[in-house]
């Protein structure tokens, strides 16, 4: 059934229709300024807040009257006045909102329990993400835990839940600064999408979280599972079709994202102490940079404006490297114009400098710039005309980089086309997957690091 907009004199005729009913009339008139801050969200976030903090006070005063019907709807309700109060940066406020929902979700599922997740784990990992954003790890660590506790308890074949709640709590436990436990549950993590029920045959989902792991370890300094890895995504991917389908697209490239941000936090981290032009776009005051995944997977640090203007920071930089200006056009211009350019071979890309320096920077800039594209989400339909090819762009610089020092380019080059598979897989591209991923095992250095050995034979 199709319903109006809600707009101003909508929420006026509810105000009305509340102190003439107030039972029936305060609830309406809740849902209603919900969903007029939703309009308002992008271009007036500061009335977004305005209307939320009014739906609020009506849940709560229903509540202070033992309407215990109505905690579901206040959760939301709070949830979504975390997350605004989090978009103006008020994060204080934010944690605060967050707790309550999450106290008011759990007080819903106590009185009506469910069989599945249920609402209070959702609200817990939310909860979570904003303890971590507060720097309290310790905190998020317990709530992560509690949820993927929970969603352990009903996992279902073929689900996904599980390997988000999972990735979660690897993240958090790094963050507090639990390595070897973080590490535990990367592995369960991978043993459990192996089993063959927990992903359809045709699925890339496994090869790229497989993919994601090896980036992790190699992060963490940890080169022979990392090495290891690579080659069982590699299998992994050779097993799929050569063509995969796209019908999940928006799923593939939340996870790529994701796992994309977690192997670039320690560049975004490291670029606050490091010289110019390095340093570019990183806000020293907000240390726990970048925001990992806005796009399907929220898992978010609050979407600071320097992160977004960074990335037009770091844009301008490697314009004024390569002397050539980025393209501009919309979307769908864009994709016209490659689609020509690849067809005419015009417009070929700017050559790379003949520097090292220069050419050092421009592939760690060139890095944390598609980094910062994959977190924000800001990814056009023609993916395969400007996501790929700008991470194609970055295998070559890398090679370039690798003829020059194959001792400290070999390293940098695995990633690089780490990365580029992980983009042809969500893609479809699995043939071209496959190939790069084993270049990208035939260059990771197999260091033998004392526990590595013991580690390796687990993840098998």
């Amino acid at each position: 059934m199709r319903r109006d907009p809600v707009t101003d004199e909508t929420v006026d005729r509810c105000r009305v229709e509340a102190r003439a009913d107030p039972a029936s009339g305060l609830p309406a008139l809740a849902q209603s300024l919900r969903s007029l801050a939703y309009r308002r969200s992008q271009s007036r976030p500061e009335d977004a807040v305005r209307l939320l903090e009014e739906s609020a006070g009506i849940y709560r005063t229903l509540l202070a009257d033992g309407a215990a019907e109505h905690l579901g709807a206040a959760s939301h309700a709070l949830s979504s006045l975390a997350h605004h109060y989090s978009l103006v940066h008020a994060d204080d406020l934010a944690l605060a909102a967050q707790q309550e929902a999450a106290d008011l979700a759990r007080r819903a599922e106590a009185a009506r329990p469910v069989p599945d997740l249920g609402r209070a784990a959702v609200m817990r990992a939310a909860l979570s993400h904003a303890l971590a954003e507060a720097r309290r790890f310790d905190e998020a660590v317990n709530a992560a835990r509690a949820v993927a506790e929970r969603s352990r308890a009903v996992a279902e074949e073929g689900g996904t839940d599980l390997m988000w709640r999972l990735l979660d709590l690897t993240l958090l436990l790094r963050l507090a600064g639990c390595i070897q436990e973080a590490v535990a549950v990367e592995h369960e993590a991978l043993a459990w999408l192996r089993d063959d029920r927990a992903q359809p045959a045709h699925s890339p989902v496994t090869t790229l979280r497989t993919v994601g792991a090896a980036l992790w370890f190699a992060d963490l300094g940890r080169p022979g599972p990392a090495h290891h890895l690579l080659a069982e995504a590699a299998r992994s991917c050779e097993r799929l079709p050569a063509r995969g389908g796209t019908d999940n697209f928006g799923f593939h490239e939340g996870l790529r994202s994701v796992l994309f941000a977690r192997s670039g936090v320690p560049d975004e981290q490291a670029a606050a102490e490091a010289p110019d032009p390095l340093a570019l776009g990183v806000d020293p005051s907000q240390p726990l940079q970048p925001v990992l995944g806005l796009s399907i997977h929220h898992w978010s640090f609050s979407l600071r404006t320097s992160f977004r203007d960074g990335l037009d920071a770091l844009v301008r930089a490697i314009e004024d490297i390569t002397g050539t200006p980025e393209n501009t056009r919309t979307s769908g211009e864009a994709c016209a114009f490659e689609e020509a350019c690849a067809s005419e071979g015009a417009d070929s890309p700017p050559p790379l400098p003949d520097d090292r320096y220069l050419l050092a920077t421009l592939g760690t800039l060139t890095r944390r710039r598609d980094l910062r594209r994959a977190v924000l989400g800001e990814h056009p339909s023609c993916y395969a005309h400007t996501t790929i090819p700008r991470l194609r762009r970055s295998v070559d610089l890398e090679r370039r980089l690798h003829t020059t020092d194959p001792a400290d380019g070999t390293r940098r080059l695995a990633r690089a086309l780490a990365d580029l598979a992980m983009a042809q897989l969500v893609n479809g591209d699995n043939a071209a997957a496959t190939g790069t991923l084993y270049e990208a095992h035939a260059l990771a250095v197999r260091a033998d690091v004392p526990g590595d050995e013991d580690l390796c034979r687990a993840l098998t």
